[in-house]
């Protein structure tokens, strides 16, 4: 991590294409030049041979379960959880959401106390992590739908559980996913959304007249919608068809070529819509290990050369580990989503889903605005981004430039 004092940037804006110079000061934005759409020659002289890359907002990704080794659902120190944010960066994120999976209550608690402690403690923690996001233990128990899911921890919602995960994580929480199997789910959504949490609808498989009760609740978002589901669904009575159908649900999906296929990216894409419509990598503690097989818990999970994972000997995957600029590239690629809009997928759309204080830019950023930014270069067809540059506030977390 390198530490910056002043700097001048000459980028590309995703969002107008227009090219700019921005001027930091110890991570401020303190100048910003529109030099319109064909940059001075002179300029151009001092870029790397690259040539003058794109300009977005810093990467925003919503559920990470864990990265290169790492858990949240284990009780990290401080130090690896900076690890992860630096590695996290290397795909040009600079925030995210820490996600904790089905557990006992107790280990829940524990997972979510050493985040709180770490984030006060670091202060690239406290500006990374933006909040927690607690995925079950109130799903579906069924196979298929629990995914991998460890069953004997799976049970009911229970608000006064949810209150205590709250207290622990001192009102950090955001977002819970859960399953609205029944009553009890249902009011828990209404307490839960009363409270400001937002409640997401995933690992599930009720009927949809049930969804729309989880929605008349307060649901508001589909959780890697059409992952974490039963291999078999009726033809038209499921879910998944109410889910893409009802305009008071954000969706949010795993775009990274292995979890759903190039033509449900592009009708959950016209589903949606540009607005409501989540980037998330739903990255698993594996992610980002070099290939080779790994023993995770039970399981024998092998890493492949392209960066999926899947369970060794099975065409099976074994959770996701392709990162977001993987998935804003592949969105683009199979979808009618412009380049500018994937981006805003995974920045300026989940940052207003969460309502999170302050605003992404839209267009440029601004001046007076700490940093917050990723550098890249893309053709289409490349499948991935490339990222030259990841900043937030003062501190370089990834250069390769």
């Amino acid at each position: 991590m390198e530490h910056v004092m002043k700097d001048t940037i000459v980028a590309r804006s995703i969002h107008t294409e227009d090219f700019l110079q921005l001027e930091l000061d110890h991570g401020v934005i303190v100048g910003l030049e529109v030099l319109g759409s064909i940059p001075d020659e002179k300029i151009l002289r001092l870029q790397e041979k690259s040539g003058v890359p794109y300009i977005a907002p810093g990467f925003f990704d919503i559920q990470v379960n864990g990265y290169a080794g790492k858990d949240y659902s284990d009780q990290l120190s401080t130090e690896d959880m900076e690890q992860m944010v630096m590695r996290l960066a290397e795909s040009g994120t600079t925030r995210h959401m820490p996600t904790i999976i089905t557990n006992s209550e107790l280990s829940i608690i524990e997972s979510i106390r050493a985040i709180v402690d770490s984030r006060k403690e670091s202060t690239l923690l406290h500006n990374a992590i933006v909040g927690l996001h607690i995925e079950g233990p109130f799903i579906s128990p069924k196979e298929g739908a629990r995914g991998v899911h460890d069953p004997k921890h799976i049970r009911p919602c229970d608000f006064d559980e949810f209150q205590r995960w709250q207290e622990s994580a001192e009102g950090l929480i955001r977002l819970v996913t859960v399953s609205p199997e029944d009553d009890t789910a249902l009011e828990f959504i209404r307490k839960v959304t009363a409270l400001g949490v937002r409640v997401a609808i995933g690992h599930t498989a009720v009927p949809p007249d049930q969804i729309e009760k989880a929605v008349d609740a307060g649901a508001t978002l589909s959780t890697h919608l059409g992952n974490g589901s039963p291999g078999f669904l009726p033809r038209l009575n499921n879910f998944i068809w109410k889910e893409l159908s009802d305009d008071r649900l954000y969706a949010s999906i795993i775009a990274d070529g292995f979890h759903l296929p190039p033509y449900v990216l592009d009708a959950y894409t016209r589903s949606k819509g540009r607005c409501l419509t989540i980037l998330i990598s739903d990255a698993a503690a594996l992610a980002g290990s070099p290939p080779g097989v790994y023993r995770w818990g039970d399981m024998d999970i092998e890493v492949f050369p392209d960066g999926h994972m899947g369970l060794l000997g099975t065409t099976n995957l074994a959770g996701a580990s392709l990162l977001l600029d993987r998935c804003i590239a592949h969105l683009h690629e199979v979808t009618k989503f412009s380049l500018s809009e994937c981006v805003s997928c995974a920045t300026r759309i989940p940052h207003d889903y969460l309502r999170l204080e302050g605003s992404v830019w839209k267009d440029l950023p601004k001046v007076g605005s700490n940093a917050d930014f990723t550098l890249f270069n893309y053709q289409r067809g490349d499948g991935n981004l490339r990222v030259l540059r990841t900043q937030l506030g003062r501190e370089v977390l990834f250069k390769n430039m």
